[in-house]
C-alpha cells in the first residue's frame, strides 16, 4: 500500500512538473516570438557558451595572477594579453566566411574543441611561469574565440526577426557577461582569497569546456540558413564590408572595445588587489554586484525595449555615455596603488545606476549589424564585427600599459575620456550619416 502510495505521488509530481514545463515553454515561445524547437536550441547553446568563457576567462584570471603580478610590467602584461586579440583578427575572418559556406555547427565544434586544448595547456605554461608557452596558449583562445563568436553569433541571427533579434542578442550577451564574471571573478577569488593550487582552478575549466563541446556536437543543431560554397572568403568579406553601416560602426566599437580590453587586462591594478592593497573583501564584492546585477537587468531589459521600439541608434549612445559615466568615476578614484575601493563602495547606487544605463549598448550594437546585413552574409559580418572587437582588445591592453608606466595614476583617465569621446563623436556620426540619406531619398 505504502508503495502504491509513492508511485502515486511520483506520478502527480511527474504531472505537475511537465504541465508547468509546457506552461513555461508557451508563455517563453509567445514571449520571444519563436517556435518550442528554436527555444530548446537556444538554451543548449547559451549553455554552452557560458561554460566555455567561464572556463577561458578563469583561465585570464590566472595569467594575471602568475605571469605578471607586478604593477610595472604593465606594458609586458598588455602584449601578452593582446596576443589572444591579434589570432583572432587573424583567423575571424575566415571562419565566418566558413560558417557562410559550410554551415554553423562544425565550426562551432572546433571552437569549444580548441579552446579545452587551450586551457589544458596553460597549466604548463603557468608551474613554472613561461611566457612563451603562454603566448601559444593565448593564441588559442583568440582562434577559438574567432570560431565561437563567427559561429555562435550567425545561428542566433538564424533564429531571429526584427521582433526579437535584440533579445535574443542580449541573451547572447549575458551569458558571455556571465561567463566573463562567473569565471574570472570564481578564478580571482579563489586564487586571492582561498588560495587555491593554479593548476587546480586551470584543471576544472578544461573540464568544463570539453563538457561544452561534448553538449554542442550531441544537443545543439544546426541551424536553417543557405550555404554560399561558391563564394571564395575573401569575395564573402568584400560584400560585407560594402556596407556602408558596417564601415561606420568603426569608430564607435574600436574605442569602447580598447577600453574594456584595458581594464580586463589591469584588473588587479585598477580595483587595488595588487601588492599592497588592504581593501576588504566586502567592499570588493560590493562593487562588483553594484557593476554585474544592474548590467545583466539591463541587458535583458533594453533588448526587449529595443525591439519593441524598433529602434537601435539611441540605445547604444545612452550605453556609451553611461559607459562612460562609470569610465569617469572609476578614473576619479584611482590612485597609485590602485581604485579606493572604500571610496567605489560608498558609491554604489551611482555605480548601479551607470551600469543600467551602460547595459543597454551591447544588444542594440548586436542588433543592429543583424538588421542591416543579408542572412547570407551574417557568419562573414558577425566575423568583421570580431575584427573590431579584436582591434580594440589589441589597442586597449597595449596603450593601457604604456602610459600607465608612463603617467602612473592618471592613465586610466586620460584613456576612458578619449576612448569614450571618439566612441560619442562616432555614435553621433552615424545619426548624421542617417539624417543626410533620409533627406536625399525624400528629395
Amino acid at each position: 500500500m505504502r508503495s502504491g502510495t509513492r508511485d502515486d505521488a511520483s506520478h502527480v509530481g511527474t504531472r505537475r512538473g511537465a504541465r508547468l514545463a509546457g506552461f513555461l515553454s508557451r508563455k517563453l515561445t509567445a514571449f520571444l516570438d519563436l517556435r518550442t524547437t528554436d527555444i530548446v536550441n537556444l538554451s543548449f547553446l547559451y549553455f554552452a557558451t557560458f561554460v566555455m568563457r567561464a572556463a577561458a576567462f578563469a583561465g585570464v584570471a590566472v595569467m594575471q595572477h602568475v605571469m605578471f603580478p607586478d604593477p610595472r610590467d604593465a606594458l609586458w602584461k598588455g602584449l601578452l594579453f593582446a596576443v589572444y586579440p591579434l589570432a583572432e583578427i587573424a583567423s575571424v575572418g575566415y571562419f565566418g566566411a566558413l560558417c557562410d559556406r559550410i554551415g554553423r555547427k562544425q565550426i562551432l565544434v572546433v571552437s569549444h574543441l580548441v579552446t579545452a586544448a587551450a586551457v589544458f595547456l596553460f597549466i604548463p605554461a603557468v608551474a613554472p611561469p613561461n611566457p612563451y608557452l603562454a603566448g601559444i596558449v593565448f593564441a588559442m583562445f583568440g582562434i577559438g574565440a574567432a570560431a565561437k563568436v563567427a559561429s555562435t553569433l550567425s545561428m542566433v541571427n538564424d533564429h531571429a526577426s526584427p521582433t526579437n533579434r535584440a533579445q535574443l542578442m542580449a541573451f547572447f550577451d549575458l551569458v558571455t557577461f556571465g561567463g566573463l564574471f562567473g569565471g574570472f571573478g570564481a578564478g580571482f577569488l579563489a586564487l586571492n582569497a582561498l588560495h587555491v593550487a593554479d593548476a587546480f582552478v586551470l584543471a576544472i575549466g578544461g573540464i568544463g569546456v570539453a563538457a561544452s563541446a561534448v553538449m554542442v556536437q550531441f544537443l545543439v543543431r544546426e541551424t536553417d540558413f543557405t550555404p554560399e560554397p561558391q563564394r571564395r572568403t575573401l569575395e564573402l568579406l568584400r560584400t560585407v564590408m560594402r556596407y556602408p553601416d558596417i564601415r561606420r560602426l568603426l569608430p564607435v566599437y574600436v574605442p569602447v572595445v580598447a577600453l574594456y580590453g584595458y581594464v580586463l587586462s589591469s584588473t588587479d591594478h585598477l580595483i587595488g588587489t595588487g601588492s599592497g592593497s588592504s581593501s576588504p573583501m566586502s567592499q570588493l564584492l560590493l562593487v562588483v554586484l553594484a557593476l554585474g546585477i544592474p548590467l545583466g537587468a539591463s541587458l535583458a531589459v533594453s533588448g526587449r525595449l529595443s525591439d519593441r521600439a524598433r529602434l537601435r541608434r539611441p540605445f547604444m549612445a545612452l550605453g556609451l555615455a553611461c559607459f562612460g559615466g562609470l569610465a569617469i568615476l572609476l578614473a576619479a578614484a584611482t590612485g597609485p596603488n590602485g581604485a579606493d575601493l572604500g571610496q567605489l563602495a560608498a558609491r554604489w547606487p551611482l555605480i548601479a545606476v551607470l551600469s543600467a544605463g551602460a547595459g543597454t549598448f551591447p544588444p542594440a550594437a548586436l542588433a543592429y549589424l543583424g538588421d542591416i546585413v543579408s542572412r547570407a552574409v551574417s557568419g562573414t559580418t558577425f566575423g568583421v564585427y570580431s575584427i573590431i572587437f579584436g582591434s580594440g582588445l589589441i589597442i586597449g591592453p597595449i596603450l593601457g600599459g604604456a602610459l600607465t608606466e608612463a603617467l602612473g595614476s592618471l592613465a586610466f583617465a586620460v584613456i576612458a575620456l578619449v576612448l569614450i569621446g571618439i566612441a560619442a563623436v562616432g555614435v553621433a556620426f552615424m545619426t548624421w550619416a542617417l539624417y543626410v540619406l533620409q533627406k536625399r531619398i525624400s528629395s
